[in-house]
């Protein structure tokens, strides 16, 4: 009943082949190494889970970060419980997360962004234009091409969908996919370059050009901002976001002015 075998469990039973398989293996190997792979998760209390947010604060965690982690812990125990029934289950206190403002790229940014090299400028616009999540990004085949669309499939959310293709984008793709049936390579993948890879070169170029607040989700925001402020509807944009629930779509109503201008015609 250790937490080590808990968490390989948990891992087989819910995180396995989704997209979020890769950093829920980088949180568990967090949570071995802190609090022991061999200890008996009944032995795990309140207090040395605060313990463990009091470590990553000290490590300079978000709170964000934080309750990611802590929300691995809990799937765990939740889990561990449903079958074995643990003799305690601890409170876990999630941190408070501040809401602040959300980060978007400019069109001047953009412009600059744009100098990279070849591959990262491919992966930015494709980024920038569909707002697909960086692990779709590199999922996508010449199979999952089709007329003006990326088909989708295995998202973070588990919800399907199709991503309308601006030109520049054709061009992208119609371009790797020559490239992919030319060159021998083991990958069927347009974008092969492994994820960690293409982070380490983003995190390359957005220090050079000061940008150390733009992480490469942010590309993903700017997506549905542009969106918004050019007058698509939320529903319309909660489709092509693939968000599950229309509050997260609303994150970003309020950044079109255009429902208040009409609202205010009435006061005239």
């Amino acid at each position: 009943v250790s937490i080590s075998l808990w968490l390989y469990k948990t891992y087989r039973m819910f995180w396995e082949g989704t997209a979020s398989a890769s950093q829920s293996r980088h949180k568990m190997k967090e949570i071995n190494i802190y609090f022991g792979a061999k200890t008996d998760v009944n032995d795990l209390t309140t207090v040395l889970i605060d313990e463990f947010i009091h470590h990553l604060k000290r490590l300079n965690n978000a709170n964000s970060t934080i309750n990611r982690k802590l929300a691995t812990l809990s799937k765990m125990l939740n889990y561990a419980d449903e079958c074995i029934q643990l003799r305690h289950k601890p409170k876990i206190h999630r941190q408070k997360e501040p809401k602040g403002r959300m980060r978007f790229v400019s069109p001047e940014e953009e412009l600059q962004i744009m100098h990279s090299q070849t591959d990262l400028k491919d992966s930015i616009t494709v980024l920038l234009d569909t707002g697909i999540r960086r692990s779709e990004l590199g999922r996508i085949e010449e199979v999952d091409i089709q007329s003006d669309v990326i088909n989708l499939w295995r998202t973070k959310n588990e919800l399907d969908r199709s991503v309308p293709m601006t030109e520049r984008v054709k061009e992208i793709m119609a371009r790797r996919t020559v490239k992919a049936n030319s060159v021998s390579t083991r990958s069927s993948k347009l974008f092969p370059q492994n994820m960690e890879t293409l982070s380490k070169h983003w995190n390359r170029v957005r220090f050079h050009l000061g940008y150390d607040d733009m992480v490469l989700h942010t590309f993903r925001h700017t997506t549905a901002s542009r969106l918004i402020q050019r007058g698509v509807s939320v529903g319309v944009v909660q489709e092509w976001m693939g968000h599950r629930t229309i509050s997260v779509t609303m994150r970003y109503a309020h950044l079109s002015p255009k429902n208040l201008l009409d609202a205010v015609a009435v006061l005239e």
